[in-house]
C-alpha cells in the first residue's frame, strides 16, 4: 500500500483526519520542513488514525502508549517507522497546543552508528553490474556528486551543465541551491544516456511514463539487483553511495568545509561524521612556535 493511499485511506474514513493533515502540511512547510518529512510524517500518523478511527489529536495518553507499545511489538514496522511517528506527533502536538499529550512521547535515542561505505574496488564492481547504460550512468552519477536520491528523480536535462562540468541541485533540502562538481567520466556517460534513451525533461525517467522521473522504488530495486551481481555483502543502500561520496572525497584531500557545501548540509556537524570513516594520511605535528620562526621569517 503505497502512502497516498494509507493517506486518503485515513481521510475518507476518519472525521476530520484530512482537516488535521492539511492544516498540518501547511505548518510544517511555514517551518521549512521538506516534503518527504510532511509525507513520512502523515503516513504513520494515518496507520494512527486507522487504527482508532480518530485523528492522533483525539487521541488519550493511553490509547498513544497502547499503540506504539503494538508498533514495538510487530515484526513488520520498522525501526524508522517508530522514529517518524513519535517525531511527526510531537511536532503535530507542538504545533497545536497539545503540550500533554507532547509529554508523554517518549524520547528517541539517536543511535550513535557509523553509516556504511563501499571501497573503490566494490564501487568498481557495482558500477561494472548493471547491463543497461542507464543503471551505469544513474549510480555512476549518485557516487560521482553525493546526490541525494529526491534530488537524483527531480533531476531536470536542463539543470546538467555537461560543459561547465556541474549540476544545479534547486531547492533541495533545507531549501539550498547548490552547484556540484561531475567529473568527466560522468559527463561521458550523461552524453551517451541522452544520446541512446532521448529522456525528454528528467534525466532520469520513468520507464512507463514518458516526461516523468523515475521512481525511487525503482531506483533502488534497480540498485538492490546491482548490489546482488557485484557480489557485494554490505548493507547498501541508495544513500550508501552518498556515504561513499564523501568519504572518498575526504580521503582524495578534498576541504571539510567544501565538502559541507557540496553534501547540501545545513550543519557542519553532520559532515564531520566522514572524518571518523575516511582513512586519513598521517598529518605531520608540530608547536607552533615551530613555523613561527621558521628561516627567512625572522
Amino acid at each position: 500500500m503505497s502512502k497516498s493511499t494509507i493517506y486518503y485511506e485515513a481521510c475518507n474514513q476518519v472525521v476530520g483526519f484530512q482537516q488535521m493533515g492539511d492544516e498540518f502540511t501547511r505548518k510544517l512547510v511555514i517551518n521549512n520542513k521538506a516534503k518527504s518529512t510532511h509525507e513520512n510524517y502523515l503516513r504513520q500518523m494515518s496507520k494512527l488514525a486507522l487504527y482508532y478511527k480518530r485523528t492522533p489529536l483525539e487521541l488519550e495518553i493511553g490509547e498513544l502508549e497502547e499503540y506504539l507499545y503494538y508498533l514495538i511489538q510487530k515484526d513488520t514496522d520498522s525501526l524508522s517507522s517508530f522514529k517518524h511517528l513519535v517525531y511527526g506527533l510531537r511536532k503535530l502536538y507542538q504545533l497545536f497546543g497539545k503540550e500533554e499529550l507532547h509529554l508523554a512521547l517518549p524520547s528517541i535515542k539517536h543511535a550513535n552508528k557509523l553509516p556504511v561505505v563501499l571501497s573503490k574496488q566494490e564501487v568498481i564492481r557495482l558500477l561494472k553490474a548493471p547491463e543497461r547504460l542507464l543503471e551505469k550512468v544513474m549510480f555512476g552519477l549518485t557516487y560521482d556528486t553525493g546526490i541525494r536520491i529526491d534530488e537524483l528523480v527531480n533531476l531536470l536535462i536542463g539543470n546538467v551543465d555537461l560543459d561547465r562540468g556541474q549540476i544545479h541541485v534547486r531547492q533541495a533540502k533545507n531549501k539550498k541551491d547548490r552547484y556540484i562538481t561531475m567529473s568527466s567520466h560522468a559527463i561521458r556517460g550523461i552524453k551517451k544516456h541522452l544520446a541512446l534513451n532521448s529522456p525528454r525533461d528528467y534525466l532520469f525517467e520513468s520507464p512507463v511514463r514518458k516526461g516523468m522521473p523515475i521512481s525511487k522504488t525503482r531506483i533502488r530495486s534497480l540498485l538492490k539487483d546491482a548490489v546482488e551481481k557485484a557480489g557485494i555483502k554490505k548493507d547498501v543502500c541508495v544513500h550508501t553511495l552518498r556515504h561513499t561520496y564523501a568519504t572518498h572525497q575526504l580521503e582524495a584531500g578534498q576541504n571539510i568545509m567544501v565538502l559541507k557545501e557540496s553534501l547540501g548540509h545545513a550543519d557542519i556537524r553532520t559532515t564531520l561524521i566522514y572524518l571518523h570513516i575516511a582513512r586519513l594520511g598521517p598529518v605531520k605535528k608540530f608547536g607552533c612556535m615551530e613555523p613561527l620562526y621558521e628561516k627567512g621569517n625572522e
